[in-house]
């Protein structure tokens, strides 16, 4: 029974919570559940500085297009996190060929299944969007669509 009392607490204070935007704090993302292409269960390191945020199919494989280049480290060097938001992707063609794929990443990815966090985090079609942060909280949204951008995002 107070399992069923916490869980519906925490699906009502998602329906009511805040949008994610500039000043929320980072931590407000792991209310949301995150995992790896091999299914371990992820959380977005208090020393994240750049979350990176892919909706679409285009926008997450130019991130991972372009992550495929670098060193596997190259994103928690940087104090970066890339998150493919992939509800809309139906779970026959996750299981069958995207987890595939993406299991043979050598960077990391947290990927996540629920709708619920495309209406938290703002984003526009076709365009990957960036949260800055600084202390713990988000201090700017931008969107961009192309590698040299995502480039200089990470290593500014």
């Amino acid at each position: 029974m107070h399992k069923l009392v916490a869980v519906l607490a925490l699906n009502v204070s998602l329906l009511i919570a805040e949008p994610f935007g500039v000043d929320s704090p980072l931590q407000t993302l792991n209310d949301y559940r995150y995992e790896t292409p091999h299914g371990r269960q992820m959380k977005i390191p208090r020393s994240t500085q750049l979350v990176v945020i892919a909706f679409e199919k285009n926008t997450g494989a130019l991130v991972n297009d372009f992550l495929n280049t670098q060193d596997p480290f190259y994103m928690s060097k940087h104090r970066a996190v890339f998150i493919a938001d992939i509800n809309k992707m139906p779970r026959v063609i996750t299981n069958l060929f995207a987890l595939p794929k993406m299991q043979k990443y050598k960077h990391l990815v947290y990927l996540h299944y629920d709708e619920k966090f495309q209406n938290f985090v703002p984003h526009k079609e076709e365009k990957i969007t960036l949260a800055r942060i600084e202390d713990g909280k988000v201090q700017s949204i931008s969107y961009i669509s192309t590698t040299e951008e995502l480039k200089a995002a990470i290593q500014k």
